[in-house]
């Protein structure tokens, strides 16, 4: 199977950087898929850090990544 590696902001989900393709020897032949693989990266993108940003829930204050906080959802 093909791969192509995605680097993403972790809480905008903007693009940080798209790797090229990973080919298998299945590659190029028909019906064969590649399949994106998303690395989380940084926290938000400089579009979505400023303050008082649309998108940003709490009017700048970014929700909490989930891996080590009392607030997480086990």
């Amino acid at each position: 199977m093909c791969y192509k590696v995605v680097e993403r902001y972790s809480v905008c989900k903007c693009i940080y950087f798209k790797h090229s393709i990973d080919p298998c020897s299945a590659y190029g032949q028909r019906g064969h898929a590649v399949q994106e693989k998303t690395v989380l990266v940084g926290y938000v993108c400089p579009r979505h850090s400023a303050r008082g940003c649309s998108a940003s829930p709490d009017a700048g204050r970014w929700p909490d990544s989930g891996y080590e906080s009392s607030k997480s959802h086990r």
